[in-house]
């Protein structure tokens, strides 16, 4: 994924650099059990965007359980992990993040894993999911 950097005018005379990631992007993976879904999501998640990850992710969940990878993820804001936390409430999700991941910390800091399995891969998220 490629990131472009454009200038926007701030106040007069003012120009703000910022970085304009494209929106993020669902990539299913192919798994051994038809009744697991594993997806890579990249990118930003974020207010702008936080709706559009609900809907996607409720589309998936109807019909199966969902492991979502978010190692890809470069940054979430409040408004997408208000979403995850929704989602984990249904019981039809799982989370793979490594700790290098860019927003394992915030993950971390949040509590994700008391409401979701949290794990490096996607084997231990479906052990943590069948033992709970």
């Amino acid at each position: 994924m490629s990131e472009a950097l454009v200038f926007e005018t701030g106040a007069p005379g003012s120009r703000i650099l910022r970085s304009r990631m494209p929106p993020f992007e669902l990539d299913p993976q192919e798994t051994d059990d038809p009744d697991v879904q594993h997806v890579c999501i990249s990118g930003e998640l974020d207010l702008t965007n936080a709706r559009e990850l609900e809907e996607r992710v409720a589309e998936l969940t109807a019909r199966s359980l969902v492991v979502l990878d978010l190692n890809r993820v470069v940054f979430i804001d409040s408004a997408a992990l208000h979403v995850l936390f929704r989602t984990a409430r249904t019981g039809r999700i799982g989370i793979v993040l490594s700790p290098a991941a860019p927003i394992a910390r915030t993950v971390e800091i949040v509590g994700l894993s008391g409401a979701a399995v949290v794990a490096e891969s996607v084997d231990d998220v479906l052990t943590g999911i069948s033992a709970r």
